[in-house]
């Protein structure tokens, strides 16, 4: 019953303990990492791409979930992960002072310069715009900003042109031609062709178009962060085609950045997210509706993030290289409790050797009955004991059973009792 207690009692102690180590670890590789994005305010097409992404990541139960931080202004957002606030942000390439931490993941939206102006008038590059009215659509200042950037290319007296912004609320068709010559718009194209913002011009304002800006790729080698975009015919509108033709303007980027000490598997979990989910992250084809991959050459505006590079090259790691450090754990784990279950194992059930000296006293008892013996029988039975006790303990001792201590005591009470016998034998023997 003792040995059952005991049985009992170390199986117990296994379970739990097993239990608590497969838990323990269980919870460890569980146990989602919180990375933080920063972006604008609520309801701007930032955030909400943001939400869908966090959404995307918990119901794929990915290993890390979104935490996002809405700040009242694009600018705040910046400032916050260039201070090591945030993990993730949303850049545009036109910033004058991206974070030197920033690592790219993805391009998630083109923003193109459309220059709209009445058809006859002779709009060929940004440099024509001089002496005109200028609107800039734009909730604050930086699209006018940029558009003066780009003017600074040019080797004219810009500071006379009537440049000024306008929200983006103010219809298209109230602005020209009356406030203005030439409206600029710097468009997402995830809208263009998919909304309406564009019917009214059509409609009521035939005399107007998109006029290319034909020196785009020069601006685009000039101005870092500016790119060349391609705005096919009738793309805008298709009854009257708006562009009537092809054209070429420039274009801005969104990216997604994150810390450059952010690690490469939690950047490839958002990598998958970003590109296997893309659907599902779109924002109702206003923002994100076709993501790309950054640019990976060495000249990029901003550095990709090594992560990214891997996911994009097809070489992420496979699952051994990527938990590696987790599996050595785990051996190490269970071969510390597989060890401490031998000990409680071997403490339980090993079985202290008998020594040789604890048959001393048996030889002694023998010895007594040897001598007390009347008859022949008694005496044979005896031997046989004697005989008996000594294979015993030399099976024992071959065996490792029992323990050489006492061996001597053993060996002098064995000759006792082996003497003894003979002299027993000889008072019975006959005349």
């Amino acid at each position: 019953m003792r040995n059952r207690t005991k049985i009992l009692l170390l199986g117990l102690v296994t379970v739990a303990l097993t239990a608590v180590a497969v838990t323990t670890a269980s919870n460890w590789y569980r146990q989602p990492t919180v990375i933080t994005i920063a972006v604008g305010p609520e309801g701007s097409p930032e955030n909400r791409f943001a939400v869908k992404l966090a959404e995307v990541l918990q119901q794929t139960h990915a290993s890390i979930r979104l935490k996002i931080e809405a700040q009242e202004t694009r600018n705040q957002a910046l400032t916050r992960f260039a201070h090591h606030e945030a993990d993730l942000a949303i850049v545009r390439s036109d910033d004058r002072k991206i974070p030197v931490n920033a690592r790219a993941l993805a391009v998630l939206e083109h923003e193109a310069v459309l220059l709209i102006g009445a058809r006859r008038a002779k709009v060929n590059t940004l440099a024509d715009i001089q002496g005109k009215k200028v609107v800039v659509v734009g909730r604050d200042g930086r699209n006018e900003a940029f558009i003066r950037r780009l003017l600074e290319q040019y080797k004219s007296d810009f500071p006379r042109t009537d440049i000024r912004t306008v929200a983006p609320e103010v219809p298209l068709e109230k602005l020209l031609p009356g406030s203005a010559d030439l409206v600029i718009l710097i468009y997402p194209l995830s809208r263009l062709g998919s909304g309406g913002d564009f019917e009214g011009l059509a409609r009521h304002m035939r005399g107007f178009s998109v006029h290319a800006v034909e020196d785009a790729k020069a601006l685009q080698r000039k101005v870092p962060g500016v790119y060349t975009e391609t705005i096919e015919a009738g793309l805008l509108s298709g009854s009257p085609r708006i562009p009537e033709e092809d054209i070429e303007t420039v274009a801005l980027q969104k990216i997604l950045v994150a810390r450059r000490g952010m690690t490469e598997p939690h950047v490839v979990e958002l990598m998958r997210a970003l590109f296997e989910y893309s659907r599902q992250l779109a924002v109702d084809n206003s923002f994100a509706t076709r993501v790309e991959p950054p640019d990976t050459e060495k000249g990029a505006l901003i550095a990709v993030h090594e992560g990214a590079s891997q996911y994009v090259a097809s070489e992420v790691k496979t699952f051994f290289d990527r938990y590696s450090d987790l599996i050595y754990i785990g051996t190490s784990v269970v071969s510390v409790l597989g060890s401490m279950a031998l000990a409680l194992y071997s403490t339980v059930f090993r079985r202290r050797p008998h020594e040789v000296a604890e048959r001393v006293g048996e030889l002694m008892r023998l010895r007594n009955r040897i001598r007390a013996a009347t008859t022949a029988g008694e005496t044979e039975t005896a031997e046989a004991e004697l005989e008996a006790i000594l294979n015993e303990v030399l099976l024992g001792l071959s065996e490792g059973t029992v323990s050489p201590r006492g061996l001597e005591a053993f060996r002098l009470a064995y000759d006792h009792a082996r003497d003894d016998l003979t002299a027993a034998r000889h008072l019975r023997a006959p005349e």
